[in-house]
């Protein structure tokens, strides 16, 4: 079971980020749980996700623009971010790894110690390249 205590919000979040086909900001997941007629204020849905992040349920990653997105727990993985749509895509894998990089090489000296990483790739994504195309987001 996912939470203690289970109600339709709780759930619902965590059913939309399952079914999600991209990483999601908390107005997404607002907007969808709109369209469910369901309406939980912002910070009911930040307390669910801190739940959620806290049972290693899903994982948040911050953007430059100082927003988070979130995601079920899957393998490390990289993501782009469209500077247009604000729509995060992952990427497959990590790029650290299938490169064989070693992340200490890249630090200033070996007293320094790397814990984790996070690579974050900005631009347009194919929907707005292409403004004939719809846009699903």
């Amino acid at each position: 079971m996912m939470f203690d205590r289970s109600t339709i919000v709780s759930t619902s979040v965590y059913n939309i980020l399952q079914s999600a086909s991209h990483p999601m900001s908390v107005q997404m997941i607002l907007n969808e749980l709109n369209k469910q007629s369901i309406t939980p204020n912002k910070a009911t849905v930040y307390r669910i996700l801190k739940k959620l992040k806290d049972k290693n349920a899903i994982n948040e990653f911050s953007v430059r623009n100082g927003g988070s997105f979130f995601e079920i727990t899957k393998h490390h993985h990289h993501h782009f971010i469209c500077n247009e749509c604000d729509v995060a895509y992952c990427l497959p894998g990590c790029h650290m790894e299938t490169q064989k990089i070693n992340i200490g090489d890249l630090l200033p000296n070996s007293n320094f110690k790397a814990e984790s990483h996070d690579f974050n790739i900005y631009g347009t994504c194919e929907p707005c390249s292409n403004p004939l195309e719809t846009h699903s987001s």
